[in-house]
């Protein structure tokens, strides 16, 4: 259900024009969700922990880590092809022999720049089976040092990468616990001191320029949720919400395929923010959903270009 509450989050932060409208609920939500999504990606994470040779890796990146490969390169690519036949629409423009240079070494130039969350997924997946051979605690003081001197470098994301890889770090190690993460999670006294901790963290972050306060505030709204999840199960839409989780990928890859022209033909009409926030959030939930479940089962190839799925599987519980 963590999966489907953030996601819904990542749509609602993407739809337009809600980040120059209402930026005070913009960067409230984008204070946690990515965080939580690396969280989660690297709590899931626990096979490729468990790789000890060689063959092992390269034959489980191969499969899991693949299929967020390609749809990584032919979602860029078609962003690409739009950007450069009606580059009127689009903000930032694109240049044909920039292409792998961009998608491979520059990422954050890419055509489909939201696809850095993949980017880096891809990179943290490649160096997962490292981290069970290496001491925890050395591993966490490397990262949580650049929570505190945050880099900025565009090459290879490194910069993003640094920042967001202890979210995926700490994931990965809570996984080892699951069992016991979970029965904490579930202690409904614990929501409360999440959500107070939270947002008291949150609201300092307006007072006090701390990169590690960020973080903090990250954590703690990334632990709210999960416990949200798991201490009020029965008063939430769950299956809906796991439908959503499942579905998460492709509701991600494809949303802004729907989310831009959308906004676009709202924009020409002048029609006011809010109907346009809602139109794009619900364009950008549904119709990526309507796809994976209605045509990607039809067509394997489509389903793995566009989804990353190498081979569908009916829904079932995360």
């Amino acid at each position: 259900m963590a999966r489907g509450i953030g996601i819904l989050l990542v749509t609602f932060g993407h739809s337009i024009p809600l980040k120059d409208a209402y930026p005070a609920i913009y960067n409230f939500i984008y204070s946690f969700h990515m965080p939580m999504f690396f969280f989660l990606s690297g709590f899931f994470a626990t096979k490729l922990l468990e790789i000890n040779s060689i063959n092992d890796w390269l034959k489980n990146l191969s499969r899991s880590t693949l299929r967020l490969v390609i749809p990584y390169f032919v979602i860029s690519f078609s962003y690409g092809l739009i950007k450069y036949y009606i580059p009127h629409m689009v903000k930032r423009p694109f240049l044909w022999e920039d292409f792998l240079y961009v998608l491979t070494i520059y990422p954050l130039s890419n055509p489909a720049l939201f696809l850095w969350f993949i980017y880096l997924i891809i990179i943290m997946r490649i160096f997962t089976p490292i981290i069970s051979k290496t001491n925890c605690w050395l591993l966490f003081l490397f990262f949580i040092i650049f929570q505190f001197f945050p880099v900025s470098y565009d090459l290879f994301a490194v910069g993003w990468l640094l920042n967001y890889f202890i979210y995926y770090f700490i994931g990965t190690q809570i996984s080892q616990f699951k069992d016991r993460f979970i029965v904490l999670m579930g202690n409904r006294w614990l929501i409360n001191l999440y959500l107070t901790a939270f947002v008291a963290a949150y609201i300092s972050t307006f007072y006090i320029e701390c990169q590690f306060l960020k973080f903090i505030t990250a954590i703690l709204g990334s632990f709210f949720v999960i416990s949200l999840c798991f201490s009020y199960s029965n008063f939430l839409p769950k299956r809906i919400l796991d439908t959503f989780g499942f579905y998460s990928l492709q509701i991600y890859l494809l949303q802004y395929f729907f989310i831009f022209p959308l906004a676009h033909l709202f924009q020409l009409f002048n029609i006011a923010n809010i109907p346009t926030i809602i139109a794009t959030f619900s364009f950008g939930m549904i119709c990526p959903l309507a796809i994976s479940i209605y045509i990607f089962p039809k067509s394997r190839l489509l389903s793995l270009l566009f989804g990353g799925i190498a081979q569908h599987s009916s829904i079932k519980k995360q």
